[in-house]
């Protein structure tokens, strides 16, 4: 998505700071919105008092899931629709993409440690479910809206976004089991409180 941003507009930052806010927005709402319907959910299911051993039980196949060497993936392969971008005018495009990356379920999952916030999103109620929800769709789509902002007139070519992938993806693996473990014990410690 942040590779699209940065070939919209052709050197003109105006419009591609618009249509990164827009995404931003987008996926904020889109967070919210999950989180806030999965909180729903299991108030309606009254999963509430069940908390602790649900987020117990995600966090040990989120661990599995993270310790295992062929993981079955989660989620569907696929990002966003590639037919809206010739369909829909440009702004909005944006904005559904980043609604659908940030609730997270609509495209594939990498790290097992998301399990773990849905999970808490479901025993947690409207209001807490929306707020991490919200929460998670910023954090994971802010980072185009900051690599837009920081160019400094310079274009960022894709190839040099791609690279940093791989050389990212066993650190990022080790937060994920780091998260998994620690904030599982958290969550489940705070919810017998």
């Amino acid at each position: 998505m942040a590779m699209g941003l940065n070939l919209l507009g052709r050197g003109k930052k105006q419009p591609v700071v618009w249509a990164g806010t827009l995404h931003l927005v987008g996926a904020i709402l889109g967070g919210a919105s999950l989180g806030g319907l999965l909180g729903w959910l299991g108030s309606l299911f009254r999963l509430t008092i069940w908390r602790p051993e649900i987020i117990a039980a995600i966090a040990v196949f989120a661990l599995w899931h993270s310790l295992n060497r062929q993981p079955p993936k989660l989620g569907p392969r696929c990002q966003v629709p590639r037919t809206w971008k010739y369909s829909l005018p440009i702004e909005i495009y944006y904005f559904l993409c980043g609604a659908i990356l940030g609730c997270g379920i609509a495209t594939l999952i990498p790290y097992s440690s998301f399990l773990v916030i849905l999970g808490s999103q479901l025993t947690s109620g409207v209001v807490l479910g929306s707020i991490s929800g919200a929460l998670f769709g910023g954090v994971r789509e802010a980072m185009v809206l900051i690599l837009l902002l920081n160019q400094h007139g310079k274009e960022t070519k894709p190839s040099d976004m791609m690279r940093l992938l791989p050389a990212l993806s066993p650190k990022v693996q080790r937060l994920n089991v780091i998260w998994v473990f620690g904030g599982s014990l958290l969550l489940v410690l705070a919810s017998l409180l």
